[in-house]
């Protein structure tokens, strides 16, 4: 399932507000969305997020094998 979730504590129907995108129960990324420009813009800052998002992990994954096998971040 592809999920795409208003988590702003807000019930406001207008306004910024903070949305996840899910694929089943796994968080792929955050982004904020003005609700006043619809569903068409929301649903392009969604595929946004996620392509960011996969960018990121395959950026991790080139840094963990440059790195002998070691996370960037590890200590």
């Amino acid at each position: 399932m592809i999920a795409i979730v208003n988590i702003t504590n807000s019930t406001k129907p207008t306004g910024i507000h903070k949305y996840e995108l899910r694929i089943n129960s796994k968080v792929i990324a955050e982004f904020d969305h003005t609700r006043e420009d619809g569903l068409e813009v929301c649903l392009r800052k969604a595929a946004d997020a996620a392509r960011s998002a996969r960018n990121e992990e395959i950026l991790r994954i080139v840094d963990y094998f440059s790195n002998e096998g070691r996370l960037v971040n590890e200590q």
